[in-house]
């Protein structure tokens, strides 16, 4: 699992999913860490978008799109 991580649109605090599933948040000079639904863990920064933790610590399944295959064929159907 490659770990994601995305930026809130609004505060710019970095929000990157753990192998164990929590979220580290880095807002300036603070940091935290919390659970995927948004719940505090540890660390000076309190506060977090629920909603961006979930987005971030989802599982993200394997799409028709990702596999090879597919990738492959649709390539072959697009004009040059």
């Amino acid at each position: 699992m490659s770990a994601r991580s995305t930026r809130h649109p609004f505060t710019n605090a970095l929000y990157v999913q753990q192998p164990d599933g929590n979220v580290a948040i880095t807002d300036g000079d603070k940091h935290g860490l919390f659970r995927p639904d948004g719940r505090w863990i540890s660390g000076a920064l309190r506060e977090a978008d629920p909603q961006m933790c979930v987005w971030v610590a989802a599982q993200v399944a394997a799409t028709p799109l990702s596999d090879s295959r597919t990738a492959t064929a649709l390539k072959a159907q697009k004009p040059a």
